[in-house]
């Protein structure tokens, strides 16, 4: 979000541990009519695969105020051994995100995520929920809970973020498990991101070993998302893609371990519907993201 945005940031750090009752229940009667979904535009990232979307009526973008991501997490993840024991050298986060700004004028370098990762290193491994502001690319955390991989282990984990009494709240739910966090952040959002990321962290003077969650050929299909808005007349999405085919976001390696994961493609890909009635229109869907294993080569990093 621009400078502009930071001015709202009046959250205390009391806030961060605020815990509220939860007031989604995840349940959303769509709207009646269909409507289309067409690509505006495709950008690149170093390290995301997913989407922007954002209602038009008539031409003219629609405030978005409800978007929600569900994610399986795998009954267990594999372990890899990882000499340099940085924390988020074994990570892969899911998140959805809403944004200030359109398609094209910020919308996927501004905006307020809330997400899992799923994270390992020697000792154990990990969920972890997180809540972040990122402005221009720059990430700004605002809150963030550790949990053993065994309590959401073969769960799904339903996160979603909404405006409530003109905050932006966060909610994250199992069906066993519920927390609720008042972000205290206030604007109207034009878009919605669901997003994969892999870490886009860097040492700087070692050589390292960046062994990623998931395993090899891994394919993520069970990914669904819904997004409310604004009543409107059409859909329009952005696809951002990893930018090459190469090893996720420049990961280097020592000479003893030759192997880390690279996107299996640069295209995400999704299946989803649209409708629109006299109050709100809706987009929900699923989204795909696949991996590969691939070799690595000896890389300083300076």
């Amino acid at each position: 979000m621009r400078k502009s945005l930071l001015a709202l940031l009046t959250l205390s750090l009391a806030l961060l541990s605020l815990l509220i009752t939860p007031t989604i229940a995840g349940v959303i009667i769509p709207p009646s009519s269909p409507i289309p979904i067409n690509q505006i535009s495709s950008s690149t990232d170093s390290n995301l695969l997913g989407y922007v979307f954002e209602f038009a009526n008539n031409g003219q973008v629609q405030p978005a105020s409800y978007a929600s991501i569900s994610v399986p997490i795998p009954s267990s993840i594999p372990y890899y051994y990882n000499p340099n024991e940085y924390w988020y050298d074994n990570m892969y986060a899911f998140w959805v995100a809403l944004s200030p700004y359109t398609i094209g004028n910020g919308a996927s370098t501004t905006f307020l995520q809330a997400g899992v990762d799923l994270l390992e290193n020697q000792s154990a491994k990990y969920v972890l929920l997180f809540v972040y502001l990122v402005v221009n690319n720059n990430a700004h955390p605002l809150v963030s809970y550790q949990y053993p991989y065994s309590q959401f282990a073969g769960t799904t984990m339903n996160i979603y973020l909404y405006l409530s009494n003109g905050n932006i709240v966060a909610q994250f739910s199992d069906g066993s498990f519920s927390y609720t966090y008042n972000t205290g952040i206030s604007f109207t959002p034009y878009s919605a991101l669901v997003m994969g990321e892999a870490p886009g962290y860097y040492q700087s003077g070692v050589n390292k070993s960046i062994l990623l969650y998931p395993i090899p050929n891994e394919t993520f299909s069970g990914i669904s998302f819904n997004i409310i808005g604004s009543p409107a007349t059409a859909v329009g999405y952005e696809t951002i893609k990893y930018a090459t085919n190469y090893p996720i976001a420049n990961n280097y390696i020592s000479s003893n371990y030759a192997w880390a994961f690279a996107w299996l493609s640069s295209n995400p890909s999704f299946s989803a519907n649209a409708y629109t009635s006299s109050s709100s229109a809706q987009i929900s869907g699923t989204l795909q993201l696949s991996y590969t294993e691939t070799p690595l080569i000896l890389v300083y990093i300076v």
